[in-house]
């Protein structure tokens, strides 16, 4: 397993070095759930930043060192002013770290780019399925969530309609 609190300091001095200024992060998490992204950056109410790195990065030995380290630069510029999305300052100070480093930062970044040649996030199965009463448009949810339990309340975006029929399902659709 990769020592993450080096490879996080490595990542605070090699920005500090280029003069970034980066934004005051409360937590660090690694994220033993995550399946389908490497990282994440959310924006605290208070104005701090919360990152979480997946665990998947540090305990496959496919995945170099430089990989994971691309992942938690990523995600330490978004706390950056003006860098929550994938454009402007946040693009320009990836571009800077590639540059003087060799990094490949980028929006997103394939399991193949990551070493894991045979990476396939876990798909879960449709659990829901709505279909709107006006329009018969279909809405498909994984899991359980504000929209799976209060779809009532919910308009259409296509028609606003808000007569919605629920269907739970047991498998997966192509």
């Amino acid at each position: 397993m990769k020592d993450f609190e080096r490879l996080k300091e490595e990542c605070l001095s090699e920005i500090s070095a280029l003069g970034i200024q980066i934004g005051t992060i409360k937590e660090w998490k690694i994220n033993t759930r995550a399946k389908s992204r490497w990282g994440q950056c959310k924006m605290e109410i208070d104005g701090t930043y919360s990152i979480q790195i997946a665990q998947m990065l540090l305990i496959d030995e496919r995945i170099s060192e430089k990989a994971c380290k691309e992942t938690i630069i990523h995600e330490l510029l978004h706390t950056c002013n003006g860098c929550m999305k994938h454009q402007g300052r946040w693009k320009k100070y990836a571009q800077m770290m590639n540059q003087q480093y060799g990094y490949n930062i980028k929006r997103v970044t394939s399991g193949t780019e990551k070493g894991v040649e045979n990476y396939k996030p876990d798909s879960r199965s449709v659990k829901y399925v709505f279909t709107c009463g006006g329009c018969g448009a279909k809405i498909y949810r994984k899991r359980d969530s504000k929209f799976t339990r209060y779809y009532r309340y919910y308009g259409c975006t296509k028609c606003g309609a808000v007569d919605w029929k629920k269907k739970t399902v047991r498998h997966n659709f192509d």
